[in-house]
């Protein structure tokens, strides 16, 4: 919710499965200046920070990763991104379980997150009409 909070100009909305459902949170979340800042760095992290995995060839996304590990010793990998980080339409996470290592949450959920983001672009006319 916070990060789509950030792909939103700062607006948050409870998160949804259909346009008609918005439900805002939060009108906003803190300053534009801050709100600008923090899309910059979500998209730096795709182009030449840590997620990179994430990176594709047919649109910008702006995202962050993010690792946990339990008790037991198995992992949470995570990957939560927008896309097109310019004007975004999709915000997404991607929440991987691990049972042991290599836990890589940039290559393994950002990859799993620019695969779904290109199958979206392929399939949905909001991309194919532009």
């Amino acid at each position: 919710t916070f990060y789509n909070a950030i792909a939103n100009d700062g607006k948050m909305i409870q998160p949804q499965l259909y346009k008609d459902s918005v439900v805002v949170i939060n009108p906003q979340i803190a300053s534009r200046v801050s709100i600008d800042s923090l899309k910059k760095a979500l998209v730096f992290n795709i182009t030449d920070g840590l997620c990179q995995p994430a990176k594709s060839d047919k649109v910008q996304i702006a995202g962050e990763t993010g690792t946990i590990q339990f008790e037991d010793g198995s992992y949470i990998v995570e990957f939560c991104g927008s896309f097109p980080a310019n004007a975004p339409q999709y915000s997404i996470i991607v929440s991987i379980h691990k049972e042991r290592l290599p836990a890589s949450d940039g290559l393994i959920a950002g990859d799993v997150f620019r695969q779904i983001t290109e199958y979206i672009i392929t399939y949905n006319k909001y991309f194919n009409s532009k």
